[in-house]
């Protein structure tokens, strides 16, 4: 992933996920620092909203559905 800001631009490599009380927990680095992003349920709401009302989504979610279960059948463990 890659966040930019007025700060910069970095890069997020995404290591984990866990599901806490108060929402989805994304973990990882953000260049040298270990980074969390927390999304609750209404920023999740918002997101998938966002994405589904777009020009064009249909079809990169398809995409994206299709590369999921392809990866999925190719690593049935989830061990990279």
């Amino acid at each position: 992933m890659k966040i930019e800001s007025a700060a910069g631009e970095f890069g997020f490599d995404l290591n984990a996920l866990e599901l806490r009380d108060d929402g989805i927990v994304l973990m990882g680095k953000m260049g040298v620092w270990e980074a969390e992003t927390t999304m609750n349920t209404a920023d999740l709401r918002r997101v998938i909203g966002m994405v589904l009302r777009k020009p064009g989504a249909w079809g990169y979610l398809f995409r994206l559905v299709i590369g999921v279960r392809r990866d999925i059948a190719q690593n049935p463990e989830g061990t990279q």
